[in-house]
């Protein structure tokens, strides 16, 4: 499933969803090439994972509480993988596949 982010209450949402399993948190703008390829991966990945997703023009001021929430570096696009509140790990530009973001979740889930 994909959801997308437009306002805290919103991020907040998908923070305390993190508690139960895995999420990814991707931030994309709505102008990159970079962005268009990363949305594409994670567009795949949807019907496995739980994934929130915000473009960073149109709420920059979630994009900056979500990189002071989890202690990560801002970057676009970013695809954040979220377990109990915490950046699990984090993927930028070409790095963003469905692969990757799929292994990792299925890492966390078997701990």
């Amino acid at each position: 499933m994909m959801e997308i982010i437009k306002t805290p209450a919103e991020l907040e949402t998908a923070l305390e969803a993190s508690q139960e399993k895995p999420i990814v948190i991707f931030k994309h703008s709505a102008s990159c090439p970079f962005s268009a390829m990363a949305q594409f991966e994670v567009a795949n990945a949807k019907h496995d994972l739980d994934i929130y997703a915000l473009v960073v023009q149109y709420v920059p001021e979630l994009s900056k509480s979500v990189a002071e929430e989890l202690d990560v570096e801002h970057q676009s696009p970013q695809a954040i993988i979220v377990h109990k509140r915490a950046a699990k790990g984090h993927f930028w530009r070409s790095e963003i596949k469905e692969i990757k973001l799929k292994q990792v979740i299925e890492e966390l889930k078997s701990k």
